[in-house]
């Protein structure tokens, strides 16, 4: 009986990840069509026209002037853009197929996330096929230099906390090895990886943490990730300079910024695409009043709060990396919240025990995540 209850088990997990990869790849085929142009794209390719030597690639402190690769150090990504053009130049399906297998895998390691908190295999599966299918992150893989920078950072952001959440139910210091490296990584294909570190923090203080106040052995797991995000950011803030957030005014117009941009991007994740203002403000007054709401249950409700607070620190991320773009929003900087926004919507269906009003609630839902999505990408995709 056990065995065919295990059986059972994989035929599903198989049948889910055949559903979800097959979705995908369908769903994706016309960005191959799409030719290698537009600007991040170029400055990509041509950035690597430039820095064609490993050692100018992990050289810190080699500039060129363009705006894209040498603003940042991101060398991984670098090596990625590097191998592509090296083997492929402007032949773009190379590119594509990479941006859109890099989501696949996104996606299925979203969904093992997710049945972590979500638990039910069919609203993991939804909530997975969900951030797949989304019209925003179509946008952001059909853009290379997007798909390429936020696909392989989201990668290695949703496998440290997978792996280090297997460390805390397993106790195999494999994953938490595992979780260091992939954080380690992460961290030289986009620094804002290095934000990772409160995710983890909020997951063990509220999921995993014993409820007492003074310091336990368990609480250093976080250090190595401490030591780890050193060198990156230590480069970041050599390469700052005389950036305006390094005084006064300029940390105080950042913070103003970044309130403001939190509801903008919020918003746009909500209605997916371009509305009015007075949606946009209704939208937005939703958003100020759900949040005490979803911390006043959340206290009751671990997973709540931290599925919470996830998609607030997520948003966050992508705040600061838009930073310099302070005068429009784009999707392409959408991609990694969406993990967290899907979680939080599907999670309050797993608290309804009637079968019945379950599946009524689903409905909707469904609806909104998944037809809505599927109708935008056919009609402005």
């Amino acid at each position: 009986m056990l065995s065919q209850i295990k059986t059972s088990d994989v035929i599903k997990f198989i049948l889910i990840l055949v559903i979800l990869i097959t979705s995908i790849a369908i769903l994706y085929k016309p960005h191959f069509k799409k030719i290698l142009a537009g600007y991040d794209n170029m400055e990509c390719y041509n950035e690597v026209q430039e820095r064609n030597t490993f050692k100018k690639i992990i050289d810190y402190k080699y500039y060129s002037g363009r705006l894209t690769q040498s603003s940042y150090f991101n060398p991984i990504q670098l090596l990625v853009w590097k191998y592509l053009v090296d083997h492929y130049d402007k032949n773009p399906y190379p590119y594509h197929l990479l941006c859109v297998l890099i989501h696949i895998i996104n996606t299925i390691i979203l969904f093992f996330l997710l049945k972590i908190f979500l638990k039910e295999k069919v609203l993991t599966f939804l909530a997975a096929l969900s951030f797949g299918v989304s019209y925003l992150n179509f946008q952001t893989i059909g853009w290379i230099a997007a798909g390429i920078a936020w696909g392989i950072a989201t990668f290695f952001i949703l496998s440290t906390l997978l792996l280090l959440i297997k460390y805390f139910q397993t106790k195999n210091k494999f994953f938490y090895l595992l979780s260091l490296l992939a954080f380690f990584l992460g961290t030289f294909t986009k620094e804002p990886v290095v934000f990772a570190i409160p995710i983890l923090l909020a997951y063990y203080l509220i999921i995993q943490r014993e409820k007492i106040l003074k310091f336990i052995k368990t609480d250093l797991f976080i250090l190595p990730y401490l030591i780890l995000s050193l060198p990156i950011t230590l480069i970041s803030s050599s390469r700052l300079e005389s950036s305006a957030l390094i005084n006064i005014w300029g940390g105080f117009n950042f913070g103003v910024h970044m309130l403001y941009r939190f509801i903008e991007f919020i918003n746009y994740l909500i209605v997916m695409v371009p509305v009015s203002f007075t949606i946009q403000m209704g939208v937005a007054m939703f958003i100020l009043l759900s949040f005490p709401f979803l911390i006043y249950y959340g206290l009751k409700d671990r997973k709540l709060l931290f599925l919470t607070i996830w998609l607030v620190l997520l948003i966050s991320i992508y705040i600061y990396s838009n930073f310099r773009n302070i005068s429009t929003l784009t999707s392409k900087y959408l991609y990694l919240p969406s993990t967290a926004w899907f979680a939080l919507l599907y999670y309050p269906i797993t608290k309804i025990n009637n079968r019945k009003y379950k599946i009524l609630t689903s409905i909707p839902l469904i609806g909104y995540t998944i037809v809505l999505n599927l109708i935008l990408i056919l009609v402005l995709g």
